[in-house]
């Protein structure tokens, strides 16, 4: 009876191991998260939400990715940055950060995104994922005055804060305007992966005759795995006859 009872329990040990191998398998097939990668989740978005409390200014270039184009969109009493950044790299690159400003004739470097009292701000001083050899348009808004005449400015570093995975591909978020009426944009989100996002960032760029005549930024605090929303962005600046482009931004990727 003794030697039944211990096949009996090495048959109940060995069907919990093949049940906790069944859902390994099954997770990872099927993306189902574990609740070490939810708390990973959440402890990376706290640890960016305490990043943005400090003090963000890049001073030097880094060579992780290369600012192609900076531009200003003014309307409403704010303005927007664009900024066009290209990864000339093989490797995906995520939560670089970014400084902009302006400078206007021999006056020193002026900040405008160094600190934000916004709990959900920390995009607006560091890159979301930018893919291998690939470009991303971000996008920061503000209302702060800037002097008149002055030129914009953006210095990405080569230091992430605080480091974050970017495995390829990122997960998808698919969005898409829906409906302008003055100065918003109906913008629907679709998360076709099994990650919930933190923070997730939503840019609108319109361009006419390859000029930006319009942008907007949004950040959604969250947006759970396979879920829809439709919210409004704020959008500075016209769309008449201008070349709209939204994209969403994925900030968690496993």
């Amino acid at each position: 009876m003794a030697r039944s009872g211990s096949r009996a329990r090495g048959c109940r040990a060995a069907g919990a191991l093949i049940s906790v191998v069944a859902c390994a398998v099954a997770g990872a097939l099927t993306g189902c998260s574990t609740t070490q990668q939810e708390a990973a989740r959440l402890q990376l978005n706290s640890a960016r939400i305490r990043a943005s409390e400090g003090r963000i200014r890049v001073t030097a270039p880094g060579q992780a990715v290369r600012v192609v184009k900076v531009a200003l969109v003014a309307g409403a009493g704010q303005t927007a940055f664009v900024v066009r950044v290209q990864n000339p790299t093989r490797r995906p690159v995520s939560d670089l950060p970014i400084s902009v400003g302006v400078r206007a004739g021999a006056t020193p470097r002026l900040y405008v995104n160094a600190r934000s009292q916004a709990e959900d701000s920390y995009f607006d001083a560091h890159l979301p994922p930018v893919a291998a050899g690939a470009a991303l348009t971000w996008v920061y808004t503000t209302s702060r005055h800037l002097p008149a005449h002055s030129r914009p400015f953006a210095i990405v570093g080569d230091t992430p804060s605080p480091p974050a995975p970017t495995p390829a591909p990122p997960p998808v978020i698919r969005a898409s305007a829906v409906g302008a009426g003055g100065p918003s944009l109906a913008v629907a989100l679709h998360n076709l992966s099994s990650l919930p996002q933190y923070q997730l960032q939503v840019y609108a760029v319109a361009q006419r005759a390859g000029r930006y005549v319009a942008a907007g930024n949004l950040t959604v605090a969250h947006l759970g795995s396979q879920a829809r929303r439709t919210l409004k962005l704020s959008l500075l600046g016209s769309l008449d006859h201008a070349h709209l482009q939204v994209e969403a931004l994925p900030t968690i990727f496993q």
